[in-house]
């Protein structure tokens, strides 16, 4: 068994690379064919990037949700057309002698629920194309409609004007590059990135992350992955009884009976885990919205994170 499989990898991307560069030296240093990313980083980007391998790549959408950290400096007085600096400039302004508290004062009126609108070089679908693919062939940008996303902190480290040090805790699909654009509005100028790192997804952190350079060099010599059921393990849980884990690998939805016990508050309309006695993955479920979900049954939908032809009994041979 190739011991890469099945597993999440906590790489540190150097900037350059795009995500799918990443994943194709994860795929040739491995062997393996079925890899993933969890939440793409721009070329200019760094930082955190969550791989996936084989069973594991069924993790990627519960993954992309988790909170997520991003040191990253902005220029203020300057907008180019990637709000960001591989991108030419489209504005400029001057800019005023803000105080450190005045830009402070701005960050902090982010923090809650916000409108984000994503920036025209984004992989955004609207009519059926990616944004950046539309904005690099010089096309007319269609209207993205603002998305709802949290921000549960947004703090200034250090202003030297024109340039401003921010950290951000947030949701996922929160555009850093819009967030500098929207900071640069409420202060009056224009703004955009020069530079962004992803410290943080959920408890992975950069400082405890392999380095790309590395695998792009086809080097993955100490290289050790999470185990899915380990990375998963921050989703709520319920606990099966043996007859409802054969019955599950059988296709059936589990019974509100079937629960031995559960671990940590499941809420509607969000996954959870689905384990044994023995705290073994078997699947992730997921429930409906309140009043949608079937009270006879545990979770309405699943997906297995266990080989379940594996798993099944082998049918008794021919007597006689």
């Amino acid at each position: 068994m190739n011991p890469f499989d099945d597993k999440v990898f906590v790489i540190d991307k150097a900037p350059g690379p795009t995500s799918f560069d990443v994943v194709s030296d994860l795929r040739r240093a491995s062997g393996l064919r079925r890899v993933g990313h969890a939440g793409t980083l721009d070329p200019l980007a760094e930082g955190v990037l969550l791989l996936c391998t084989g069973m594991a790549t069924r993790a990627v959408e519960h993954l992309m949700n988790l909170e997520k950290t991003y040191d990253f400096e902005i220029r203020l007085g300057v907008e180019t057309s990637t709000l960001d600096a591989e991108g030419h400039v489209i504005r400029e302004a001057p800019v005023p002698a803000y105080r450190s508290v005045d830009v402070q004062e701005a960050a902090a009126s982010f923090v809650g629920d916000y409108q984000l609108v994503p920036p025209p070089f984004s992989a955004v679908k609207r009519q059926g194309r990616r944004m950046y693919e539309i904005a690099r062939a010089g096309e007319a940008l269609p209207e993205v409609p603002p998305r709802t996303v949290r921000i549960y902190a947004f703090d200034v480290l250090a202003v030297q004007i024109p340039f401003v040090c921010c950290r951000v805790r947030c949701s996922r699909g929160t555009y850093v590059r819009s967030l500098a654009r929207d900071l640069g509005e409420r202060l009056g100028v224009p703004a955009h990135v020069t530079r962004l790192a992803r410290t943080r997804v959920g408890s992975h952190a950069r400082d405890d992350a392999f380095p790309s350079d590395r695998l792009a060099r086809g080097d993955a010599e100490g290289l050790e992955g999470i185990d899915v059921a380990d990375a998963l393990a921050f989703l709520p849980a319920y606990v099966l009884n043996d007859r409802s884990r054969q019955a599950l690998l059988n296709g059936s939805l589990p019974a509100a009976t079937d629960a031995v016990r559960t671990n940590g508050t499941v809420e509607s309309d969000a996954p959870v885990r689905l384990v044994d006695e023995e705290g073994r993955l078997i699947a992730v479920g997921k429930r409906r919205a309140e009043g949608a979900h079937n009270p006879s049954f545990l979770v309405d939908s699943f997906r297995l994170f266990i080989d379940a032809r594996a798993q099944r009994p082998k049918p008794a041979g021919r007597q006689g």
